[in-house]
């Protein structure tokens, strides 16, 4: 049983619940995310092969809202620059540094950790029909300048699918 008060509060008890709307937090609109992780064997410096078919992937018709690389062991690279972007199913490149690019003096020691600011996240870009992907989306890793020679990492990426 419920009622509303003067002030137009509605006061419920029990295990009476307000009716669903249209809007709000549904169990459609959480965010979902993909791990990815990777040691410095696993960058080359173009990647055009096609995707494992096993491999995780962002769907098509969501956005990246947040990507996040956490460093486990120390990248050693001289000058190198770490390239994190996606690829198609087919090994097209979307973007391959629209996570992220960074020098290897922000990943050089173990518990470093930096964010995604590539054209391809939303927080960045703040474009939503920049950032919706028309097609699955896989992770690929590649190097700028010079190969990395010891290093491994974990990236997380948060997504919405939104379509």
């Amino acid at each position: 049983m419920a009622w509303t008060n003067e002030d137009g509060l509605v006061v419920r008890f029990g295990t009476d619940r307000a009716a669903v709307k249209n809007s709000g937090v549904t169990a459609e609109n959480v965010h979902k995310t993909l791990v990815h992780k990777f040691s410095y064997a696993d960058v080359a410096n173009t990647d055009t092969a096609a995707a494992d078919p096993e491999d995780p992937f962002i769907p098509a018709g969501s956005v990246i809202t947040r990507a996040t690389l956490y460093v486990t062991t120390a990248f050693v690279g001289a000058t190198a620059v770490l390239d994190i972007g996606l690829k198609v199913a087919a090994g097209t490149n979307t973007d391959d540094d629209g996570i992220l690019s960074i020098g290897i003096a922000a990943i050089d020691a173990i518990g470093d950790v930096v964010l995604g600011d590539g054209a391809l996240v939303l927080a960045e870009t703040g474009d939503l029909t920049a950032v919706r992907f028309t097609a699955d989306q896989y992770v690929m890793t590649t190097y700028d300048t010079a190969a990395f020679t010891a290093g491994e990492a974990t990236l997380v990426i948060e997504y919405l699918e939104i379509e």
